[in-house]
């Protein structure tokens, strides 16, 4: 008997941050320097610690607490909406109408995204290498969750099986939503290359060209940590789209800004028609004033005072160290995978590594024997590079090399 009427049903507890508990278990019984954390998504130093950023915390520290506990207005800060377009889009801005809108982080903009665009019943389609709350908030919406193959059997972005997805889920329906995590993506490191955004963009303006409706919803959480400023590039091809493409992104400052927990983002509209996007901005703003009512309102402004040309250059020098630092670990893995002829998805940035295998539940249960605590999933291990030093990350290859081989 319940007494909810929740459409998503009993989903249990989410895994990583039941696997963490573990790690915390572990920890307080072995050690933390003799257990290998690589769960969450969190960047932390070479003694497991989480990072934050002296430039982003020290200004929250200082910050009147008249600002910090002031309400933001409900679409955010005007001058926070202008700096996250102009951070997110660099010199890639595509020729069309932008607007931006805060979310309590990256989530928030994926929730209205979904529940804005696609209707009770309508598909949403996605890679099936996938965040899990995407297919969770379509179920508590009702909205079809669909997937599709991720990669060929080269490991390249399947097209094909995009394309077929798309078409099925048009069959019956005029519009739908297709939500892409590039660059960077979790769980596998991956990116779209420009020619795959090409034909991602060519596909769905052959459905709007027969009268449907196709909203692109972008996730790149991790776009700062995939690539040195070329990963922006793509943004350019959302220019001078067709009326009845809409594109989505969606912002966060958790990563790049190690905010995770104060849950600040924002979703960003980007259409070539003035009437779409002002649409776009009224049905955002309302189901933020109905769902959260305001964004968090401190670092919005933090947001701000660190894009000034004054002030970013602390700021920038730290991010640079953070890139720099996970760009080492995901070498040495990416080395000591090819030395032990382990498979994996090619990394091309972000927090995640993927070693793709159905035994993936054995192994990982394996690792948590020796205190090596990973993500498993019904295509393989994640293993979150962002917390996991050098000497683990060799030590966790070759552990896992270990329990594949036997």
């Amino acid at each position: 008997m319940t007494m909810t009427i929740q459409k998503s049903g009993k989903t249990g507890p989410d895994l990583a941050f039941a696997i963490n508990a573990k790690v915390k278990q572990a920890q307080a019984k072995f050690g933390k320097a003799n257990v290998i954390n690589a769960v969450l998504g969190t960047l932390a130093d070479d003694e497991g610690n989480i990072i934050a950023l002296d430039s982003f915390y020290k200004r929250l520290e200082t910050m009147d607490r008249g600002l910090i506990a002031s309400y933001a207005p409900i679409e955010g800060e005007k001058t926070f909406r202008d700096t996250v377009i102009n951070l997110l889009f660099e010199d890639y801005r595509p020729d069309a109408y932008i607007e931006a809108v805060s979310t309590p982080g990256g989530t928030g903009a994926i929730r209205n995204g979904i529940f804005a665009y696609a209707d009770i019943g309508d598909p949403v389609i996605c890679h099936d290498y996938f965040w899990q709350p995407y297919q969770k908030m379509c179920r508590e919406f009702d909205r079809d969750f669909r997937t599709y193959n991720f990669f060929t059997k080269d490991f390249k972005f399947d097209l094909a099986s995009y394309k077929k997805c798309q078409d099925e889920a048009l069959k019956e329906h005029d519009r739908l939503v297709s939500i892409i995590n590039s660059p960077g993506n979790n769980p596998t490191g991956y990116s779209l290359s420009d020619e795959e955004w090409d034909k991602v963009l060519e596909i769905s303006k052959e459905a709007v060209a027969r009268g449907k409706k196709i909203t692109l919803l972008i996730d790149v959480a991790y776009i700062e940590f995939a690539g040195d400023g070329e990963q922006k590039k793509f943004f350019n091809k959302f220019s001078k789209l067709p009326e009845n493409l809409m594109v989505l992104v969606a912002f966060s400052m958790s990563k790049a800004y190690t905010a995770y927990g104060l849950r600040s983002g924002a979703v960003i509209g980007i259409s070539s028609y003035k009437q779409v996007i002002e649409e776009f901005k009224d049905a955002m703003a309302t189901s933020a004033r109905v769902n959260w009512s305001n964004g968090v309102h401190a670092p919005q402004l933090i947001l701000v005072d660190l894009a000034k040309e004054e002030n970013k250059g602390k700021y920038d020098k730290e991010l640079a160290s953070l890139k720099a630092m996970l760009k080492e670990r995901a070498d040495v893995f990416v080395g000591e995978a090819a030395k032990h002829n382990l498979e994996i998805i090619p990394y091309f940035g972000g927090f995640f590594a993927f070693v793709p295998t159905a035994r993936a539940f054995e192994i990982t249960e394996n690792l948590e024997k020796e205190n090596i605590f990973t993500i498993p999933s019904a295509k393989g291990i994640r293993i979150a590079l962002c917390a996991t030093n050098k000497a683990d990350v060799v030590k966790l290859v070759e552990r896992i090399a270990f329990y594949m081989n036997k």
